[in-house]
């Protein structure tokens, strides 16, 4: 009996070593499974593990992500065979495994929640072999859920499958629902209309939204000439609207149309005849992208038109600058035309392409096509004539433009048949300047390279220009010829499919096998933006989500913002198991149509992406056309300005760029603010005039007419030790202050806060009163409240502004808590719960960081890794009674 009492003993101590390590397990952030140590000196065994991976709506084809772990948290590397669209096989190796072992299997897939099992290896009677059988029931995301359902509904209602063509207008995406962008909806879309609608047929228009924004869709479907719609809103499955988009008389809009669709109606309707037109797919996303289609959108797709074929591109500035374009634009905000020029030819105020405040008339612009070499420029001044075109059309037709909606659709129909056959009927060429100088060149622009501000910019500023002498030389522009493509829709998408199995035998030479819905491949391309020979390159994104799954509503496949004459080409960017990234990048030869190849990247985007950075901060990354320590900051000051100044349902943002960086194209993008709405404004400044002041701020309510007016004051975040910029900047993103890198909290405060009147905005937004520097004209204006203005206003509520621009006011019902703020303590798809707003401190200081627990690691007993630990020491305590009962004879005879 002494042995016996011995082995109790010891089996007591283990029992109560491992209880310890369960309690520690249990108590900390993380898991670990202390039975599933394998042991480095014992022999290498293959487990199997059978994944069987279901899906909420069993028509969906998806290769899921798949992860194994062992219980040290570390990532095992494995062979994974499919057998069906539902079964999956994986092998891998791993030293000392025995019975009952575990690992931990994650399954993930594109609208799908992320899941997570620990899965036993056991041998089967005489089969020395370890195996594993785990089933996946993935459930979708809500987001992903309304995305389907509302399609759903809407091919019930309409048919896709009998009509001529199929198209969706959203304002998915950028908005916010439930505390989380809005991506997985398209992606419903995508997946639910069974290639109805796809980002390669352009029938997939998206707002450029903001996150107030309430989600809402408008399907729509062409027989012949008929348009048929049923609209959505606000996350609705119930129509709000059904019926003719094509057939609209005053009444319907006045009654029905307008009231139902809101702010936005006019851009639905007009997008739609548009595309019933056959307005080109590129310029469909701009019209979505600026809110509409009108006069001044087609009239600034004509200025592109004309610049391109009398003025081709030069390189302007440091040819090997990446903010480098080969324009630069000096605007004048509003009437729509500035964001076809920003939009077409990439001349984003961040890379300080364009620059314009209310200066001049706002239907014209001014172009610098720059030589390096030479050290001169030509400077190109255009308009569209708005009295000109209307009786242009009035002379055509008969007919006058604005008479009531059904006009002026009409007048948009003509519109596009002058742009693609007559767009010099649109606009004219008022002055071309040659041989301007870099001093002129910094006078209007604030300097010639882009990163070195010499000068205040004047902006588009006539008089300065006309007292310069030059002579004009407009009558001596000589047309370029280009060459039309005759590339078939299919031809466009075997461009994308070549592609794709060109980067799959790429990878595969070097040992790396791409799988198809991968999401550690990202797939970066001009695609959406340029011109093959005057043709669009769309379809090649539908090769590519052939053959490879990448799609942009899964952030897998990401057009790049470029110029509409740059290359075609595909970077495809690998995320290696240790945290680096491969890319390969296919150019694409319009002579020859042959596809080249270069191991290096051509969008150096793919610098983030192991990040996981937010999917709108990826989306403004995406626009700027690449990621630099510049940007970085534009996502925390939109967050900044989101939370501490949101909308109500009447108010709209407007803002005044003054120190122009990089950020600019962050914050303006996700703002929804514009130089052609008139909502985004760019007035060029040295530092030594900015300061730290970096932007103004206005917040317009239209119902009481009123207008808050606030300076923003910005000072950079430090860091210390080795540290990735890009990583500490995104941790920040999310909300996490906590990284030993971080020396001090970026600073944001306010220099000036006051309420304006419309004549002191039109003051500001020209300059500030002459004086070039609209900062010193609003700390000079008297501080007020609302309350304050409204008396000088004669406490008058009308609505109404001139230089307001036309974009939507924001709504607050686009979020479950009207902020669409990180803060409200939700848990969204990056499985992380928020539970503090960021608190921006003094110089110096961390500030408050929010709070972030894994879930399932609070200690509270649930956590699978533990249960199994516990399961583990009432075994251990079996086989000791087992062993006493057995040697004291009980069992043993």
């Amino acid at each position: 009996m002494k042995k016996q009492g011995i082995i109790l003993v010891l089996v007591a101590v283990m029992a109560v070593l491992l209880c310890g390590a369960v309690s520690a397990a249990d108590s900390s952030t993380t898991e670990v499974d202390v039975l599933g140590e394998g042991n480095a000196s014992e022999p290498a065994v293959d487990p199997t593990l059978w994944v069987t991976v279901n899906y909420e709506y069993p028509d969906d084809v998806i290769n899921p992500g798949i992860e194994i772990k062992d219980s040290n948290n570390a990532s095992m590397d494995f062979d994974k065979v499919a057998y069906s669209n539902t079964l999956y096989k994986l092998n891998f190796t791993y030293p000392g495994v025995t019975n009952g072992m575990l690992f931990k299997v994650t399954v993930s897939a594109p609208g799908y929640t992320t899941q997570s099992q620990n899965v036993a290896v056991n041998q089967a009677g005489s089969d020395p072999e370890f195996y594993g059988n785990a089933a996946f029931n993935m459930k979708a995301t809500s987001n992903y859920q309304l995305g389907r359902e509302v399609t759903k509904k809407a091919d019930q209602i309409l048919n896709f499958a009998t009509a001529d063509d199929v198209l969706c207008i959203t304002t998915a995406g950028l908005a916010y629902r439930n505390g989380t962008t809005t991506e997985d909806c398209l992606e419903g879309i995508l997946n639910g209309s069974h290639g109805e609608i796809s980002y390669g047929q352009g029938n997939l228009l998206t707002f450029q939204s903001i996150r107030t924004d309430p989600v809402d869709f408008a399907f729509i479907t062409r027989r012949g000439s008929v348009l048929t719609s049923v609209f959505f809103k606000n996350g609705s499955l119930t129509p709000a609207y059904q019926g003719t988009f094509s057939a609209i008389d005053q009444t319907l809009w006045d009654k029905t149309i307008k009231p139902t669709f809101g702010d936005k109606a006019f851009g639905y309707v007009s997008l739609a005849n548009a595309w019933k037109e056959g307005l080109s797919t590129d310029i469909l996303r701009q019209a979505a992208y600026h809110g509409h289609v009108c006069l001044g959108t087609i009239s600034g797709q004509a200025m592109v038109s004309l610049l391109l074929k009398y003025y081709p591109p030069g390189v302007y500035g440091n040819t090997g600058e990446l903010e480098a374009t080969s324009y630069r634009a000096i605007g004048v905000p509003g009437n729509s035309d500035d964001d076809a020029y920003v939009y077409s030819l990439d001349l984003t105020t961040g890379k300080r392409s364009y620059v314009g405040y209310s200066t001049a008339e706002d239907n014209m612009v001014g172009f610098i096509r720059w030589s390096d070499t030479s050290k001169q420029g030509t400077l190109i001044i255009m308009r569209f004539n708005e009295d000109a075109v209307l009786q242009l059309y009035k002379k055509e037709t008969g007919l006058a433009a604005y008479t009531g909606i059904a006009g002026e659709l009409r007048f948009n129909s003509w519109l596009i048949d002058k742009l693609e056959n007559d767009p010099d009927s649109l606009v004219e060429i008022l002055y071309v300047f040659d041989n301007i100088t870099a001093e002129v060149h910094n006078n209007l622009t604030g300097g010639v390279e882009s990163k070195v501000v010499v000068t205040d910019a004047r902006g588009l500023d006539m008089d300065y220009i006309l007292g310069l002498g030059l002579p004009n030389v407009a009558s001596q522009r000589v047309a370029t010829n280009y060459e039309s493509g005759n590339l078939t829709a299919d031809q466009i998408k075997q461009i994308g499919i070549d592609a794709a199995n060109l980067a799959i035998a790429l990878f595969a030479a070097e040992g790396v096998n791409l799988e198809k819905d991968d999401p550690i491949l990202t797939v970066f391309t001009t695609a959406g933006y340029v011109r093959v020979q005057g043709q669009v390159m769309d379809m090649t994104m539908d090769g590519i989500y052939e053959i490879l799954g990448s799609r942009l509503s899964r952030a897998t496949l990401l057009p790049v913002h470029n110029a509409r004459y740059n290359p075609l080409y595909f970077q495809f960017s690998y995320e290696n198991p240790n945290g680096t990234v491969t890319s390969k990048t296919i150019y694409y030869d319009p002579e020859t149509g042959a596809l080249t190849s270069k191991n290096q990247s051509a969008c150096i985007i793919d610098q983030v992406i192991l990040y996981d950075p937010p999917y709108d901060a990826l989306m403004a990354w995406l626009w700027h056309n690449h990621v630099c320590g510049g940007s970085s900051p534009g996502y925390l000051i939109t967050n900044y300005i989101y939370q501490n100044f949101p909308l109500g349902e009447d108010e709209s943002y407007a803002l005044i760029g003054n120190s122009i960086s990089c950020r600019d194209d962050i914050y303006s993008y996700l703002l929804g603010i514009s130089p052609g709405a008139g909502t985004y404004f760019s007035q060029r400044m040295t530092s030594a005039t900015t300061g730290s002041d970096i932007l103004i701020l206005s917040v317009y309510d239209s119902k009481t007419n009123t207008r808050r007016v606030t300076i923003i004051n910005w000072k950079n975040p430090t860091f210390q030790g080795t540290y990735n910029s890009y990583e500490e900047y995104i941790k920040l993103y999310w909300g996490d202050y906590s990284s030993p890198n971080l020396k001090s909290a970026p600073v944001i405060s306010i220099t000036a806060d006051t309420w304006v009147t419309e004549e002191e905005w039109a003051k500001i937004i020209a300059g500030g009163d002459g004086s070039l520097n609209a900062l010193e004209y609003i700390k000079g204006l008297p501080v007020r409240t609302q309350q304050d203005l409204l008396k000088i206003q004669g406490g008058s509520q009308t609505g109404g502004s001139s230089n307001q621009g036309t974009e939507s006011n924001g709504s607050a019902n686009g979020s479950s808590d009207g902020s669409g703020s990180l803060s409200s303590g939700s848990v969204g798809d990056s499985g992380v719960a928020v539970s503090a707003a960021i608190t921006v401190g003094e110089a110096g200081e961390t500030g408050k960081a929010y709070e972030v627990t894994q879930p399932g690691s609070d200690a509270s007993g649930d956590s699978p890794w533990g249960t199994a630990a516990a399961v583990g020491v009432m075994a251990v305590l079996a086989l000791g009674a087992f062993g006493f009962l057995f040697k004291s004879g009980f069992l043993g005879r």
